[in-house]
């Protein structure tokens, strides 16, 4: 009983941390937006931000993503692997942990990263080993060096290197083995939730994967890529129709899910799938890419990847219900413990014991619609235009993904919560057994005010896990294009908004690239 109640004053007191740690994520997102990348960084190092063991993950993964947003391409590297590690020895965790997380909630167990979470530390390691291969250099940067308790004893700086061409080739044929081990990981999610209609594969491993590919360049590389492509079309109509983005019937494609595995896939995509812009034209994209590896278009010399401002942070959904004190029976003097928790909780009616918990979620928002980018000559006259194809709406299948989530750990959650209010008054019982042979009267008020306390202390230890990895986008989106040899200006243009995406020259020998996050 000590243990449990030690359980229960963790949590309470680790979700006031995390309060705290959440208030920070504003002012991160804020410099970051503002192009303050350093300031950020320092942010999230600090101890304001999550400085407990138990989201060491989250901190990972925030920095090395605000590393690669500031083009520190080498240490972003370092950090996601790091951050890939730890989220595989997560899953590992001890069962004392487990029961601990079970008995209390998710604040005071690791923080194991969401599946699609996981998912984008392996896009984000593809993408910054392929920058590195274009880079050709590790930029310089300064280091900590600590001692065995974690102190700092000095801090060193490491000068940038230029990379040899083997050390090159040797980044683009990493990024070709992560996104293997990717679609490892997409393969394990989709082994482990067979019919059921969850977030178990993924457009972008699918389509930057083909590009990757396609930059290696050998024969057999180029017909993965064509493979991969083909994939993605698959992974759109049976994965992706479960959000709104590509799917105006989303929900009675949710809602019908586990029959299609009986029907014909014409009979799907008659019932159950009405495209949206989002879904043609990405559709048609793929078609396109298809096309020109098979010899019917002309070879890329400009793609370009942006991310779109950030994904919306976690929210608390809560859940409330009165615990059913008219129906417990009143209880009688010498009465055993079910009886003395009837007339505890009638006693504390006036304090509303109730079954309360929260769970997280995300407020869905519509991906950004009709951008587009300009490409013009070294004279400003505008040579090719196209709109920009919406691939992966980040907001849209963390909505998905925690709605699945809520809907299948709402029994589980209850559960635990009743538990505790058992442990609760099993508490005040003890208290009401040693003091009621002194005085029945006093001794039953004062296990109902034990009860009362302890019933605060279940609802404040049952607030939601808010923790996630706000500095992802909102979405990624792509286009690419086929460009005679010269030098040519890039521009974004959505609405009245313009944003220069740099300068490119296109040689005729490789493509160009470019990556950039877009805020609005």
């Amino acid at each position: 009983m000590k243990k449990w109640i030690n359980l229960l004053v963790l949590a309470t007191l680790t979700v006031g941390c995390a309060s705290k740690s959440k208030q920070m994520h504003e002012k991160i997102r804020a410099e970051a937006k503002q192009g303050n990348l350093e300031s950020a960084i320092a942010m999230v190092k600090s101890d304001d931000f999550y400085p407990e063991k138990n989201s060491k993950l989250l901190k990972l993964m925030e920095e090395s993503l605000l590393h690669h947003l500031k083009g520190d391409y080498y240490q972003a590297m370092i950090e996601l692997d790091q951050a890939k590690e730890l989220s595989d020895q997560l899953f590992t965790v001890s069962l004392s942990k487990k029961v601990g997380a079970a008995v209390v909630n998710s604040n005071v167990d690791n923080y194991y990263g969401e599946t699609y979470e996981r998912s984008m530390i392996r896009f984000y390691q593809a993408i910054n080993h392929y920058s590195l291969y274009r880079n050709g250099k590790y930029e310089a940067y300064k280091f900590e060096e600590k001692d065995p308790k974690g102190k700092i004893i000095a801090t060193k700086e490491m000068p940038e290197k230029v990379l040899t061409p083997q050390e090159r080739q040797f980044h683009l044929t990493a990024s070709r083995s992560t996104l293997l081990e990717w679609n490892a990981l997409l393969d394990n999610y989709k082994s482990t939730t067979g019919g059921q209609p969850v977030y178990k594969d993924d457009l972008l491993a699918k389509i930057f994967g083909a590009f990757i590919h396609e930059e290696i360049g050998s024969a057999n590389d180029k017909s993965i890529a064509i493979g991969l492509y083909r994939e993605a079309k698959k992974v759109l109509l049976r994965n992706y129709n479960l959000l709104p983005t590509y799917n105006k019937k989303n929900a009675e494609f949710t809602k019908n899910f586990d029959k299609f595995a009986t029907m014909e896939e014409t009979d799907v995509i008659k019932n159950y799938v009405e495209k949206t812009t989002h879904s043609t034209e990405l559709e048609s994209f793929i078609d396109a890419q298809i096309a020109r590896l098979t010899g019917k278009g002309e070879p890329n010399s400009l793609y370009i990847l942006l991310e779109n401002n950030f994904i919306t942070p976690k929210e608390a959904k809560a859940f409330e219900f009165p615990i059913p004190t008219d129906s417990v029976p009143a209880a009688i003097p010498g009465a055993d413990f079910l009886s003395f928790a009837g007339q505890v909780l009638k006693t504390a009616a006036g304090t509303l014991p109730t079954i309360y918990f929260e769970m997280p979620g995300i407020k869905n928002s519509p991906p950004v619609i009709n951008q587009v980018v300009r490409v013009k000559d070294s004279k400003g006259a505008v040579v090719g235009m196209k709109k920009l194809v919406t691939l992966n709406p980040l907001t849209d299948m963390a909505n998905f993904n925690l709605k699945q989530e809520m809907i299948s750990n709402y029994a589980k959650v209850g559960t635990r919560v009743a538990v505790k209010h058992i442990a609760a008054l099993a508490t005040a019982y003890v208290a009401y057994n040693k003091g009621k042979d002194k005085s029945e009267a006093a001794a039953l008020f004062g296990a109902t005010m034990i009860y009362s306390g302890l019933n605060k202390a279940i609802k404040a230890s049952e607030e939601a896990d808010l923790r996630g990895w706000t500095i992802l986008p909102h979405m990624y989106s792509l286009t690419n294009f086929s460009l005679k040899p010269g030098k040519y200006s890039v521009e974004y243009q959505h609405k009245d908004k313009v944003i220069s995406l740099g300068e490119v020259t296109i040689t005729g020998n490789e493509t160009n690239f470019i990556n950039q996050r877009i805020y609005e």
